[in-house]
């Protein structure tokens, strides 16, 4: 007859725990809900659509602020590199003749990189959409324009081009952009400047609620730590416990918020016109931005590990 085999004795879960891969204990750390916290009440999954909202206001904050920066500097690189010469009419010279003059020293001047005289088409275009469809007629005066492009890194004396200029063709203006710059200038960094601040708010919001929810799950499981403590657990284990739970609703919170956060810069990419963020406008977000938002669950969770962790030490000195 043949010897029963021995139960073998079950390896605690520390054990398998040690075996596991890095990708399955990420996932433990998301989906696993053992704590000494209770997985309902203020604790549970109200705090997680409260992470979740944070964390989906961060990220949108987050993206603005990096849209509004890459769209500044896009177009003060282009107005940097580029002037305007306007030839209103003269009684002194023929339209022709002054853009024939204008040309001429423009091509001749060093740190010019090419000249383009627009064309009445151009300058019509350029005119409707502040006068209309159809409102700009042959009968109205419009001056000549020329685009000129300049080299950044050598650019060309403006004070003197625009002097020679006047000296040479009548009516001649050089428009260098400074003001639009100025003020394009001025509504970017407002306009980031509104975005980090609802990044501190956010953040300040999020500290705050998860430092109440701590103080009321232990408040209402009073007699749970209480247990603990005559057992033999130290604060340290109880601590680490709450840490844990917080940590899963952190990631879960902010996991829900980052992927509302892409899907809603997705959508407003796809859209045909673009938002406007103090008349800075933006066309969704850039691809290589969409790594910078992972940044927020991760920073939300250990925000509510730190918060936890210090709210809970503090009031378990005061409950026993």
């Amino acid at each position: 007859m043949a010897k029963p085999t021995p139960i073998q004795p079950e390896e605690p879960e520390s054990v398998y725990a040690e075996h596991r891969s890095p990708g399955t204990r990420l996932l433990a750390l998301i989906v696993e809900t053992r704590s000494v916290m209770p997985a309902a009440g203020s604790t549970g999954l109200p705090l997680v659509l409260v992470i979740a909202a944070m964390c989906f206001l961060a990220s949108l904050a987050l993206g603005a602020a990096l849209s509004v920066a890459d769209v500044t500097s896009s177009w003060t690189r282009d107005l940097s590199g580029a002037i305007t010469i306007e030839v209103k009419p003269s009684d002194t010279m023929s339209p022709d003749a002054q853009m024939d003059t204008a040309l001429r020293m423009l091509d001749s001047t060093e740190g010019v990189v090419s000249v383009h005289a627009l064309s009445k088409a151009d300058i019509t275009a350029l005119l409707e959409p502040w006068l209309g469809q159809g409102n700009v007629t042959d009968d109205l005066p419009l001056p000549n324009l020329i685009d000129v492009r300049i080299d950044p890194n050598s650019p060309p004396d403006l004070d003197t081009l625009a002097q020679n200029l006047a000296t040479a063709v009548p009516g001649a203006e050089v428009d260098t952009h400074r003001q639009w710059q100025t003020q394009l200038l001025h509504a970017a960094r407002a306009a980031e400047w509104l975005a980090y601040a609802v990044l501190v708010v956010v953040a300040s919001t999020m500290i705050a609620i998860i430092t109440f929810a701590t103080g009321a799950g232990l408040s209402a499981n009073k007699e749970v730590v209480e247990v603990l403590h005559l057992t033999g657990a130290r604060d340290r284990f109880i601590a680490a416990e709450v840490q844990r739970h917080f940590l899963h609703l952190g990631l879960r919170g902010g996991i829900i918020g980052l992927f509302l956060s892409i899907a809603t810069f997705l959508l407003l990419g796809a859209q045909d016109g673009a938002a406007n963020m103090f008349l800075v406008p933006m066309y969704g977000l850039k691809p290589e931005y969409y790594p910078a938002l992972i940044c927020v669950p991760l920073a939300a969770a250990l925000v509510a590990v730190l918060t936890a962790r210090m709210t809970v030490l503090r009031t378990l000195h005061r409950l026993l």
